[in-house]
């Protein structure tokens, strides 16, 4: 059984992009012949599918980066951690199925969705880059270009070593920032 390290973005978009950043090194080193890197922002519904069908029982572990905006980070913070699996109430989780179909891409909703209906690896782990520019464009700020350099690090620690995987600390999706990006 494997590990699956997927990109959860928006290309195009500044520093919201450098989770394709650390994909496209990730890509160009040698991880082990059981670990996939992909680019799983095609729609968190696609990709419950996805695990559902070809890829089931191919991973054991998931580590999901992205560039996420969280209150109280400064710009270029990298943190990681094992996901709970904690859903949210039923309401919202209707909610991020309905944003997944029209197309809305991010980490939380990824989470919400593939999780329940239980499309995830049984171990989760989450690599975030708090980004500073929303812009259009390929370049990054300098912040997350060096957060780049620190998350490609850990992802590739966590991807090849059970033992530091397991050491994350346990988190869920930060109830505070789901909430308010599904406030109606």
């Amino acid at each position: 059984m494997g590990t699956l390290v997927g990109a959860i973005g928006y290309r195009q978009l500044r520093d919201h992009s450098a989770p394709f950043a650390m994909l496209d090194r990730l890509e160009a080193e040698n991880l082990g012949a059981d670990t996939a890197v992909e680019d799983v922002s095609y729609n968190p519904v696609a990709l419950m599918q996805w695990l559902h069908g070809d890829a089931k029982g191919q991973f054991e572990r998931a580590i999901f980066i992205a560039a996420v905006e969280r209150a109280g980070r400064p710009p270029g913070r990298v943190d990681a951690y094992r996901w709970d699996g904690i859903l949210p109430p039923p309401e919202l989780i209707q909610q991020a199925v309905a944003d997944a179909v029209t197309g809305i891409i991010s980490l939380d909703n990824t989470l919400v969705v593939a999780g329940y209906f239980k499309a995830l690896p049984r171990q989760v782990a989450v690599v975030e880059i708090e980004p500073l520019e929303h812009a259009f464009g390929t370049d990054l700020s300098p912040e997350v270009t060096a957060a780049v350099e620190t998350a490609v690090d850990l992802v590739r620690l966590l991807a090849t070593n059970p033992v530091a995987f397991d050491a994350l600390p346990r988190a869920g999706i930060p109830e505070a920032a789901f909430y308010r990006a599904h406030a109606h």
